[in-house]
């Protein structure tokens, strides 16, 4: 469980559970979660080119993942729950970038209409 507090405007700590939550793997669609070269290169070395293969065109002139027809990239989602990814150790860099409690996974929240009802509160 990857599950981060961060201090959000000094009014109260919040603990971000990713597990639980998963709205960043649901902004796949139009080629938004981007691999770099680096990560095609890293996926045909682990003998992964299924993942290399399944790439389409992102933006920047980057590969992404696909996405699935309600915009959820197809790798989300595993036996060990809806959220988790069936590729996690492998992961590309921009998954493993993104940090739970950043500003740019507090956007996705707020895209996805999660409010601080949702989020486990870790203290006063």
């Amino acid at each position: 469980m990857v599950e981060v507090s961060v201090d959000i405007q000094s009014a109260k700590t919040v603990s971000f559970d990713c597990r639980a939550c998963g709205v960043c793997c649901h902004e796949a669609s139009d080629g938004r979660i981007l691999v770099p070269a680096e990560d095609i290169v890293r996926f045909r070395r682990e003998g992964r080119d299924d993942i290399a293969s399944s790439l389409v065109e992102g933006h920047f002139s980057e590969m992404a993942f696909p996405a699935r027809p309600d915009g959820s990239c197809v790798y989300q989602g595993a036996p060990t729950g809806k959220n988790d990814c069936s590729i996690y150790p492998i992961r590309g860099t921009t998954c493993r970038e993104l940090e739970p409690g950043s500003r740019q996974c507090l956007e996705f929240r707020r895209y996805a209409g999660l409010g601080p009802s949702r989020l486990k509160d870790a203290g006063p």
